[in-house]
């Protein structure tokens, strides 16, 4: 694995620092491509001595070459603007190979291309956002880190990379096998990757009648509750 650091000493404005870099910023740097993980930190204590550091960000990638491609790429290219935007007191950026195993990367490891666990949680960032994407990830356990890391990487990283069905084909094509399955929960986060995907409201909703045809109309009426409870929160119901 390859990481990155971002080191910042205090801004001018510590207030606005924390609120931009977490409201903005943040959202920002987490759609880079090929980003395993991150995490941040405002609470740095020095030892004998006060920290210089006012924030510190930490990235994960596959290897160095992913990190200077996603350095690149118009986000990177955004993310790198962005700074001034709220670090009045400059940045520090390093980054270096890392031998030390990390528990969010293990199933990465295994895998003999790092790169399919990568492709499945930038798909998770494009449907269900970075935060929760990466909440699924940072808040697994020793139990269920192997679920959490596995789905990443096969169900995401292997099966919906595929180019034989588009994103908003596999997206009603989930939908409607949830309704089947009566999964609630997973229909309803499956409703916010589908409208990411480009599912209008009118096509989520042919695809819960159609279901209900098959899957009965009990399961039906519950997946029109559970899909307006999401176009409700995103506006569009």
């Amino acid at each position: 694995m390859h990481k990155v650091l971002a080191l910042y000493p205090p801004p001018k404005d510590p207030a606005h620092f924390k609120r931009y870099y977490e409201e903005t910023h943040l959202p920002l740097a987490g759609q880079l491509p090929g980003l395993l993980s991150s995490r941040y930190t405002f609470s740095i204590e020095g030892v004998g001595s006060p920290s210089p550091y006012f924030c510190i960000w930490e990235g994960e990638f596959a290897s160095e070459a992913a990190m200077g491609a996603a350095m690149q790429s118009p986000i990177g290219q955004r993310v790198a603007a962005d700074v001034a935007n709220y670090a009045t007191g400059g940045i520090t950026i390093i980054h270096f190979e890392s031998k030390a195993p990390s528990h969010r990367s293990d199933l990465a490891k295994q895998s003999p291309n790092a790169e399919t666990f990568s492709a499945g949680l930038q798909i998770r960032r494009d449907m269900f956002g970075p935060a929760l994407a990466d909440q699924a990830l940072e808040s697994a356990t020793d139990f269920n880190r192997t679920l959490q890391e596995l789905v990443t990487r096969y169900c995401f990283g292997e099966v919906w990379t595929r180019p034989q069905l588009d994103r908003k084909t596999r997206s009603m094509l989930t939908m409607a096998l949830l309704v089947a399955l009566n999964r609630p929960n997973q229909l309803k986060g499956h409703v916010r990757g589908a409208v990411k995907n480009g599912c209008t409201k009118d096509e989520i909703r042919e695809v819960l009648l159609h279901s209900m045809i098959y899957a009965g109309v009990p399961a039906g009426v519950d997946s029109f509750n559970h899909a307006m409870d999401v176009l409700k929160e995103l506006g569009l119901e």
